[in-house]
């Protein structure tokens, strides 16, 4: 035996990893369809489209404008080349796909894949032949990345669209992760423990911009697949109609001797309210869209404290029920803590993922 020790190659590079196609033709499928490229003047038709399929796929929510202009503006979507449309003779768009890069991978390089078929064509390969696109312009992003990153073309369904689900799984998507939708009634009040001791809570505002996206990435670096929050993504949730910054809420504590900040972001709880949704779930309600705690300061009922305040709050703004949704392995429990708080289970989707 050879003293010698033997040097296998060494990580590589995702790109070189990945086999991409130098072109990405236009989808064929479907009678009377013209597929083209996607531009902004297609929002509307891609909203109809997605209301229209959501009626099917996830009756409980609604997809609103103002997120698509803010994802057709985003600052790694160029719609011309990310994203392809099936229009048929009317002018309706019967399919929808895009692929999107990540605008910040640290630990894996996610490219997300959405795909979208009217309810009325489905069982005619469009949706196929979409994937077909989706997945090609999927690889192209893939062999930008020079970094040794894991790559991961993405996609999601609620567990209700079991065509969706099933058509990701014929081309080799592993189910990855499910989500739980949690609701609880609020007619129900709830006792609002007393906050840490040093921390005050205050509603999120403008002032509050930067320190909360730096508390929400700290928050989320040990979450599943959770890549950083940029400026400019941050910014794009804030323009949205439906944050209400009143009734989210911050915990700050004093910043340390000598830091540019007098305090500092530890925790945050933001909330949307889309009174269009209401009919959806029988009656006014709020949805909580992050909640997170850094890491040091976990452990001291934080997440608890800016809850039952949020819960209460939206109680006084006559909202009869709060939404969320959780990670079902979230490393935080944050499960049990929504448990705990009276929330149960309404609804379930699933993330499937291709690894490269």
């Amino acid at each position: 035996m050879s003293g010698t020790p033997h040097h296998g190659p060494g990580p590589r590079a995702l790109r070189d990893r990945v086999t991409a196609p130098s072109t990405v033709a236009l989808p064929t499928a479907g009678d009377g369809l013209v597929w083209r490229p996607v531009t902004a003047a297609d929002i509307d038709l891609v909203l109809d489209l997605k209301r229209a399929a959501g009626k099917v796929d996830h009756p409980r929510w609604l997809v609103m404008r103002d997120e698509l202009e803010e994802e057709f503006g985003g600052e790694t979507f160029v719609p011309e080349r990310d994203a392809v449309i099936a229009v048929d003779s009317g002018g309706r768009a019967v399919a929808y796909g895009s692929a999107v890069a990540p605008a910040s991978p640290e630990t894996v390089f996610w490219v997300e894949l959405d795909g979208t078929v009217a309810p009325d064509r489905r069982g005619e390969g469009i949706g196929s032949a979409l994937l077909a696109w989706q997945e090609a312009r999927g690889l192209q992003h893939l062999a930008t990345c020079d970094a040794v990153l894991p790559g991961w073309l993405a996609s999601g369904a609620n567990d209700r669209a079991t065509p969706t689900i099933r058509l990701l799984e014929a081309h080799g998507y592993e189910r990855a992760r499910w989500w739980l939708e949690l609701e609880r009634d609020l007619v129900t009040p709830l006792a609002e423990p007393p906050s840490p001791s040093g921390v005050r809570l205050v509603p999120y505002g403008e002032a509050w911009r930067e320190r909360a996206r730096c508390a929400l990435n700290d928050a989320f670096r040990d979450h599943w697949g959770s890549q950083p929050v940029t400026v400019a993504e941050w910014a794009a949730g804030d323009r949205l109609k439906a944050l209400r910054p009143d009734l989210s809420v911050l915990a700050v504590v004093p910043g340390t001797p000598g830091a540019s900040e007098d305090e500092r972001v530890v925790g945050l709880v933001l909330v949307d309210v889309s009174p269009e949704e209401w009919p959806l779930r029988g009656g006014p309600f709020g949805y909580i869209s992050a909640v997170g705690v850094r890491r040091e300061a976990r452990g001291q009922g934080l997440a608890r404290a800016m809850l039952a305040h949020v819960l209460r709050t939206l109680r006084t703004e006559a909202l009869g029920r709060a939404v969320l949704d959780v990670d079902s392995e979230s490393p935080t429990g944050a499960l049990g803590l929504y448990r705990s708080l009276g929330f149960t289970v309404s609804d379930r989707s699933i993330s499937l993922v291709k690894r490269f």
